[in-house]
């Protein structure tokens, strides 16, 4: 399993690739409430083969459980599953086409799944999950900083001029001097 945070965004994505245990809910749950005490308001993005079947959720002929745990765990952190097509393709007599493939976010707006015929030999939907990123604004308001560039300069005139001003902080004001 991979877990990341990103530090310039609000996005938190898990993509699970271990096998699936009784406890593997249990250590999502855990990570997942590192990521919201860390930031209340993260997205919160989950897409993996699951291979869980749940009846009234996923439309399988049966609900077993793991799909109990992943349909409580969807609930209980509030997170839509996206995907609403079957990504099993029956390849041996007496299946039937199952959402195995899970998509859990507690955004769905923000992104668009898309289901394409499967690759090669395969007997899995390929999957596309798209979302639009946009730059996260600051949180404080901007503020116009000044930037003096010198070829050369006059120390003792630089340190009379600020000298009168009040600076409140002084990683308020840039200060280039080329040359000097």
């Amino acid at each position: 399993m991979r877990f990341e945070i990103p530090q310039t965004s609000k996005r938190a994505w898990f993509y699970c690739d271990c096998l699936l245990e009784f406890k593997f809910f249990d250590y999502l749950t855990s990570k997942v409430e590192i990521i919201l005490s860390l930031n209340p308001f993260a997205e919160i993005s989950i897409l993996r083969d699951f291979n869980v079947h749940h009846q009234l959720w996923l439309f399988s002929p049966f609900t077993d459980h793991p799909g109990e745990l992943a349909f409580n765990f969807a609930i209980l952190h509030d997170l839509q599953q996206l995907v609403r097509h079957p990504t099993h393709i029956p390849d041996r007599l007496g299946d039937t086409p199952n959402i195995l493939v899970l998509f859990l976010t507690s955004n769905p707006s923000a992104y668009v799944v898309t289901l394409s015929s499967p690759l090669g030999s395969s007997n899995h939907n390929l999957i596309s999950v798209s979302c639009h990123i946009f730059p996260i604004p600051p949180l404080d308001p901007l503020k116009w900083k000044c930037l003096w560039c010198f070829a050369s300069a006059s120390w003792g005139n630089l340190r009379w001029y600020y000298a009168g001003m009040i600076i409140v902080s002084m990683s308020e004001i840039h200060l280039c001097v080329l040359n000097a």
